[in-house]
């Protein structure tokens, strides 16, 4: 029934795909974060104009599904701009956008959680808001955002399985390639997803603890669009 796994080049594409779920996640949470937090802080200081460019592309990412958003800027985008771009490059980006999307609502209510008494903390003290900003609020408010940021990383995780059906050498598409050498279609799907699970429930377990070490008594996120 798993005959498969012990086929090396089985094992290839598996490892592969699983190195490319990893990277694509990590790369999509990470700039996501950083996109996020200044699409937050716009939102919060931004005037009118900043404000509503943000709102739009929050509804735009969070609003149309992302394999329509990855189907798009693979085949449609290098066609319109008449140009040559690696399709793994677009992946990786379109992920990190998708994530600013949803990561900016929670790094937004997580300032706005500690920022005016902060705030004036900071600013009585002589630091400036943007000294206060990124010395005092974002640090904080990364430790309260610990939760949403885990729960990000394992909704972008299992949103990888949308690269498999674009042709990307992803977990799902090792799982596609497999099956279609050896036509064994519930063995491979139950390994796959035992190799998600592993991963995303290993990950979540030690975000758990380092949250519990990081955590703010008595704070709690509030969340914010």
């Amino acid at each position: 029934m798993l005959e498969f796994l012990f086929n090396p080049m089985h094992q290839g594409w598996i490892v592969q795909g699983l190195f490319l779920t990893v990277e694509i996640t990590l790369f999509g949470v990470l700039l996501g974060l950083g996109l996020g937090t200044l699409l937050a802080i716009g939102d919060i200081y931004g005037k009118k104009p900043v404000k509503a460019a943000i709102a739009v592309y929050v509804e735009i990412f969070r609003g149309s599904p992302l394999f329509v958003q990855l189907f798009l800027a693979v085949y449609t985008v290098p066609t319109i701009l008449n140009l040559q771009i690696d399709h793994a490059i677009l992946a990786f980006l379109v992920f990190g956008l998708n994530s600013a999307g949803y990561q900016k609502g929670y790094v937004k209510g997580a300032m706005e959680t500690i920022l005016d008494d902060q705030m004036q903390a900071g600013l009585s003290t002589g630091m400036s808001k943007i000294q206060t900003l990124r010395y005092v609020i974002l640090p904080q408010a990364y430790r309260i955002v610990i939760p949403s940021w885990t729960n990000e990383f394992c909704s972008l995780t299992k949103s990888t399985a949308t690269l498999g059906y674009l042709g990307f050498m992803d977990l799902v598409g090792a799982g596609l390639a497999i099956k279609g050498s050896n036509y064994e279609i519930l063995p491979v799907w139950i390994v796959i997803g035992a190799i998600y699970f592993v991963w995303i429930t290993g990950f979540a377990k030690i975000m758990d603890v380092i949250y519990e070490k990081k955590r703010i008594p008595g704070v709690e996120l509030a969340m914010q669009s």
